[in-house]
């Protein structure tokens, strides 16, 4: 990656613009104004140690578990709906850094300080490796990229506000910088000579599959953009198709076998690396090289077509004769109650075009740059030859791919689909201030240049357009997007925020510990906080303990009492306004009933109570 050091030049229409730091200096500036942007998370994170999303707290848990001892494959959450606890669809892949960081800063500070520094510095290392891989991938599609323009791009892409905020260690930030790093590699990978790109692909594919299965949409397009390459151009890729092939058969063993149990080796999941993925994919790549080789004796394309037609479908007959019930939703295994009550409200779930009517502004910001996007890819794929072409083709596939599934199925692919949809912009943008700037300074044409990314970007689109009634009405912008961070009036109710709040939920540490039946999200921020366990949680594998939770919260008085007694629970908390849809759904439940400021005679109200949350103890049985 020599290029990220050397001064970022363009020319455009006879235009050069040579900007005096060099793209290192560009990048570090980038990386210290987002965290300057970011100061009040990180006065935050240091003054109070606030987690800001249920996924951070899970994963710090998480990590503080492995580091007390808990087996390496041992993913279970035990202090989530105890005893049995929840086996987590999580990897070790993330957990790694982060706990490699605190054992470094523990070297010179507290565990508890070891981890803030942990928390602050690993979205700081991902955001500057997401700063440098954006112009890189621009470079790799056409040699003289605007990188400086690339970089203020990725500033105001929203990923300084969303996934790479300081104190964020979910796995969304790591899955968005190894989508890229591939992208890039990817591409690289095609020319001619530099195959062996491919195998850093491959790579930094299979550790993003061990991470999650959120980038596997992207993948797909991409060895579907290979195959049909193939059977345009034959043995030119037969280079490229050995090097991605042969590193595959190495990579993913690799890191199934780093982060897959023995004993886990022959079950299939739906929601994580697994056997039925980690079978297609040896298959997979068992048959690109076996078209590689091959190609020779392939003379045409409809010979080759057949050819390839018959490796995918030899993939995805075993993908279905393994596990057909992971054709269709991964998720579909949710209860049904559960669903309803709580995987129906995850805004970041939803696809985007339910926001319109009461979001629209929010719809704008979100889809219009990723849109613009695919439409300067199609259009510098169509005025390019060759290579060049095939490569924006294949790019504004994958962005196609984002921006559809972002707005039929969930919203938060546009935070992995945005960053890289901007490089595109680049080139038009420089284009524009070179025109209409043509009689000014280099640098003049350079601010412009600023402002015309303003105006493309999440960040500058959310800050012009203004706050929508609606949206404060609604209580949350989807979490996939700048506008939850950008527009204050955007944050969920004041009584949600408290009860997931330090100050509230600390008090209860001093309680024994004892199993909790609370609301679905206080689940992941009671185990970070206090030494309790909870039987519900965010996540779609918790099953038992959120349909116990549902059941009782929804269920008379009498009927919640044996529930929870029979569950063990020792605690209920309750926060004011949050759970507003158990309410909803009976008037006459426990939840209601605790809503509406009435006690059962086998609750008793503690001192720990706040008015946002609360506190009662389940009585010992007369």
């Amino acid at each position: 990656m020599a290029s990220v050091v050397a001064p970022p030049r363009f020319e455009v229409e006879g235009k050069t613009l040579e900007l005096k730091l060099p793209l290192w200096a560009l990048i570090a500036l980038a990386v210290v104004a987002a965290q300057a942007l970011m100061a009040t998370h990180i006065g935050e994170v240091l003054s109070s140690r606030a987690f800001f999303d249920t996924d951070d707290a899970m994963r710090a848990v998480q990590v503080r578990d492995l580091l007390a001892g808990q087996a390496w494959f041992d993913m279970t959450a035990w202090r989530l709906d105890p005893p049995q606890g929840v086996f987590s669809h999580w990897s070790r892949v993330v957990d790694t850094p982060l706990a490699g960081l605190q054992l470094f800063f523990r070297l010179f500070m507290s565990p508890a300080n070891a981890e803030l520094a942990a928390r602050l510095v690993f979205p700081m290392a991902t955001l500057t490796a997401l700063f440098a891989l954006m112009p890189w991938l621009a470079r790799v599609l056409t040699r003289d990229a605007p990188q400086g323009v690339v970089v203020a791009l990725a500033f105001l892409s929203g990923a300084v506000c969303l996934q790479f905020l300081p104190g964020r260690i979910d796995h969304h930030a790591p899955q968005i910088v190894l989508l890229t790093a591939t992208l890039a590699f990817f591409m690289k990978g095609l020319e001619a000579g530099a195959a062996r790109a491919m195998a850093s692909a491959a790579a930094t594919m299979a550790l993003s599959i061990a991470i999650s299965l959120e980038n596997l949409p992207f993948f797909f397009v991409l060895l579907g953009g290979f195959a049909t390459l193939f059977v345009l151009d034959g043995e030119k890729l037969r280079a490229p198709m050995l090097g991605f092939g042969g590193a595959a058969l190495l990579a993913f063993p690799a890191t199934f076998a780093a982060t897959v149990a023995p004993s886990r080796y022959f079950l299939s999941a739906c929601d994580a690396y697994s056997a039925v993925y980690f079978a297609a994919i040896m298959l997979g790549a068992a048959g690109l090289l076996a078209l590689a080789l091959l190609a020779p004796r392939l003379s045409s394309p409809p010979v080759r077509g057949m050819a390839t037609a018959i490796a995918g479908a030899a993939v995805a007959a075993a993908y279905v004769a393994i596990a057909p019930q992971c054709v269709g939703d991964p998720l579909g295994g949710v209860d049904p109650l559960v669903r309803d009550l709580w995987l129906s409200h995850v805004t970041e779930a939803t696809p985007l075009w339910k926001f319109w009517r009461t979001m629209p502004n929010v719809v704008i910001v979100t889809a219009a740059p990723v849109t613009l996007g695919l439409i300067a890819a199609l259009v510098s794929g169509i005025r390019a030859e060759g290579l060049a072409r095939r490569r924006w083709l294949l790019l504004a596939a994958c962005i196609a791919m984002g921006l559809a599934g972002g707005a039929s199925w969930q919203v938060r692919i546009f935070s992995s689909v945005t960053p890289f949809a901007l490089v595109p912009l680049a080139f038009p943008v420089v284009a524009l201030a070179n025109r209409l700037c043509a009689q000014f300074s280099p640098l003049t044409r350079g601010l412009f240049a600023f402002v015309l990314c303003l105006m493309v970007t999440p960040i500058g689109l959310a800050t012009a357009l203004p706050a929508e009634d609606a949206v404060a009405a609604q209580g949350a912008a989807p979490s996939g997007t700048p506008t939850a961070v950008a527009k204050p009036s955007a944050i969920a109710n004041p009584h949600g925020q408290a009860c997931h709040k330090i100050d509230t939920l600390a008090p209860l540490a001093k309680l024994p510990p004892a199993r909790v039946a609370a609301s679905f999200d206080i689940g992941p921020y009671l185990l970070a906080y206090t030494p309790h366990s909870a039987f519900a949680g965010p996540y779609h594998r918790d099953n038992r303990g959120n349909r116990l939770v549902a059941d009782a919260f929804l269920a008379t008085p009498d009927r919640a009492e044996k529930i929870l007694r029979d569950a063990g629970a020792q605690l209920v908390l309750w926060c004011q306004r949050e759970e507003d849809v158990f309410v909803s759904k009976a008037s006459e439940g426990l939840g209601a009933i605790l809503a509406r400021g009435e006690t059962p005679a086998w609750l008793e109200k503690l001192p720990q109570s706040t008015k946002s949350l609360l506190v009662f103890a389940v009585r010992p049985k007369e």
